[in-house]
């Protein structure tokens, strides 16, 4: 297997088994994973072939769900920008941005007063729209706003 670079997602469904099965969801969300470094011995599953099979499906779907558990551990390890968490939802994948913890934590959080942080603020801040778009900037020592993740 070849690692590849951790390269920032975009916030959105990575895994779409809202039709399918859970262990085709968990599945493809430990694949997924692996291009970013995650470890996943095969052998460690309960074998489904066909001697074996009979009555063994239910501890493969609990032991395959369990990995993708880790799976999901592992990635949200690998995460480095704040507030955004990878998680399941419906059968699918999504790295999805925290908006109540953006808003609890933020030193700066736009209101109707006050759309931006004073000039002098250095930090995370959050901006909230009038349509309630959300984006996540870091005000660096430069004065510069650097945006982290945006959702509309």
């Amino acid at each position: 297997m070849t690692k590849v670079a951790y390269d920032n997602p975009s916030i959105g469904c990575y895994v779409d088994e809202s039709c399918g099965s859970a262990d085709d969801c968990n599945r493809q969300t430990i694949d997924f994973a692996q291009n970013y470094g995650f470890e996943f011995d095969e052998s460690e599953l309960p074998s489904l072939d066909e001697e074996s099979a009979e009555g063994r499906e239910g501890e493969y779907s609990q032991a395959l769900s369990e990995y993708a558990d880790k799976a999901i551990d592992y990635l949200n390890d690998c995460e480095q920008r704040p507030f955004l968490y990878w998680s399941f939802d419906d059968n699918s994948l999504f790295l999805s941005p925290g908006f109540e913890e953006a808003k609890e934590d933020c030193e700066f959080v736009s209101s109707k007063g006050e759309d931006y942080p004073p000039n002098d603020f250095k930090g995370e801040w959050l901006h909230i729209s009038d349509h309630g778009s959300c984006t996540l900037y870091n005000r660096n020592s430069e004065g510069k706003d650097v945006e982290i993740w945006a959702c509309v």
